[in-house]
């Protein structure tokens, strides 16, 4: 395919500061008016980004082929390549390690599957086909050397497949399937070579989570219970593990007082070899900047509730309900960032995020509700799991259609940079431990000079302090009676403090 590139130098300035996103290039590709088209991006750190454009038919489904645009950091094309999908198959998710990107496609209502495999670093694609055991709705997809593990449900049951790109089959592994049991995560342990699936169990009205740990080839080594006997008052909504060497492994998530997905704090478990050393509990009134949503009159009047419950010798009651992300390594241990949000009925106006391997919803998720964001949680964690500091990000009641990360972050020497992008707007704001640097500065995604913000825009943040931005847009034509063009648009964005 022909595609437009170009090279731009301006900045849209915030209103707020002298900061500055400087456009630092800028790719055009034309859409296809015979086809349905739409764009995904994968930023790949220093290592560029891939682009993958996926087409299909109008009138003909059947007609389906994607192509891979792999692109280095100044967006210069690396290569391209395509893959012509087989008749009825649909894209499930996709994975992504340091080598590959996989996707998953599925025949619905079949046992059919088909994995791709594109190496990242030459662009060639391979595909591994196989059968389930039935049809499963897969939730959960990743892959550890030449074995995919699919995580979802089976008859109402929890379930985990290894499909070997060998053998092209697959083998249920044991232990999951269980009524009491729901799949929370998989997570791949490559430092050990392991697959970790974190389970929630419910028995006998007490709730927990359970870490089931597998070989690469699926063999049961262990099974840990969390909280332990000492936290049997508390259940454990989610979890997140951030393998630290090849003994230890931090587990980072939210936690509640019963059986409901409401968060009344954080937890961090340190495991060694599989056995649980301790674990830190940081509840809502603690954190210094947890409630930095609210307006100051608010938040003077929420301290001194606290202060009046613990002088009473009571706990004060927060509830809330938490969309935890991956850990990030850091030198003194982790960074956790978690997003805060309630349900209400759609409406006509929402916003949500694509960018390439994204999960899109859960289970849960109705189709007449919508997600509303209205801040985030920063705490970094040493890695005895003692928080260092905690921060937190306004985002403005935010609205998407799907639970979904919002919140995207980039490394800024010895401080983090942290942006959402809410009805075509950039927001981004620097800290610095507990501490805001400066106001949080605001920049519009315009099209071009006239055009409105595009709503519809998407961000993600890229490497160091640039971001890339992408969407659709219209072209006029030069005669009056030519329809208008869309093109896909995507711009890197290279992000300046003013002094």
């Amino acid at each position: 395919m022909k595609y437009l590139f170009q090279i731009l130098f301006w900045g849209l300035f915030s209103a707020s500061a002298m900061a500055q996103l400087n456009q630092l290039g800028q790719i055009d590709i034309p859409k296809d008016s015979k086809f349905d088209e739409s764009v995904s991006v994968l930023p790949l750190d220093k290592n560029g980004m891939l682009l993958t454009l996926q087409r299909e038919g109008f009138f003909n489904r059947n007609v389906a082929h994607w192509v891979f645009y792999k692109y280095d950091t100044n967006l210069q094309e690396k290569w391209q390549t395509t893959l012509n999908l087989e008749s009825g198959f649909e894209s499930v998710m996709s994975y992504q390690n340091e080598n590959y990107l996989f996707w998953l496609f599925q025949e619905p209502e079949t046992p059919k599957i088909n994995i791709v495999r594109l190496d990242l670093e030459r662009g060639e694609i391979d595909e591994f086909k196989g059968k389930l055991l039935g049809n499963v709705d897969v939730e959960f997809f990743k892959v550890l050397e030449n074995t995919a593990f699919l995580g979802g449900d089976y008859y109402d049951k929890p379930i985990v497949i290894s499909f070997s790109f060998f053998h092209q089959k697959g083998t249920v592994l044991h232990g999951l399937y269980d009524e009491h049991l729901e799949i929370n995560g998989l997570e791949v342990d490559e430092k050990r070579n392991e697959l970790n699936v974190i389970v929630k169990e419910r028995r006998k009205g007490k709730c927990g989570l359970a870490i089931q740990t597998y070989s690469a080839e699926g063999k049961t080594l262990r099974t840990l219970h969390v909280p332990g006997e000492d936290g049997n008052s508390l259940s454990f909504i989610s979890g997140k593990m951030l393998p630290l060497n090849e003994k230890e492994t931090l587990l980072v998530g939210n936690y509640s007082n019963n059986c409901n997905d409401f968060s009344k704090g954080l937890y961090l478990t340190r495991l060694e070899e599989g056995l649980e050393k301790g674990t830190s509990i940081i509840k809502f009134g603690d954190m210094k900047n947890f409630f930095a949503y609210m307006s100051p009159k608010r938040q003077e009047k929420m301290k001194e509730k606290i202060e009046q419950k613990k002088k009473e010798g009571k706990e004060p009651n927060f509830s809330y309900k938490l969309l935890v992300h991956n850990l990030l390594p850091t030198e003194k241990g982790s960074v956790l960032i978690a997003e805060i949000f309630y349900t209400q009925p759609k409406s006509n106006s929402s916003l949500s995020a694509s960018i390439l391997g994204a999960r899109t919803g859960d289970k849960e998720k109705r189709f007449d509700e919508q997600y509303t964001f209205t801040h985030a949680v920063i705490c970094e964690f040493d890695k005895t799991g003692k928080i260092l500091w905690d921060n937190a990000l306004v985002m403005d009641n935010l609205v998407s259609e799907d639970l979904v990360e919002q919140i995207q972050v980039s490394k800024l020497n010895d401080k983090w940079l942290l942006a959402y992008l809410n009805k075509g707007k950039v927001n981004l704001q620097q800290i610095q431990g507990s501490e805001h640097v400066g106001e949080k500065d605001i920049f519009e995604i315009k099209t071009d000079e006239k055009a409105k913000p595009d709503e519809e825009a998407n961000v993600a943040a890229w490497y160091d302090q640039n971001f890339v931005v992408w969407g659709t847009r219209r072209v006029e034509t030069k005669r009056a009676d030519d329809p208008l063009k869309e093109v896909f648009y995507l711009r890197k964005l290279g992000y300046s403090k003013g002094k």
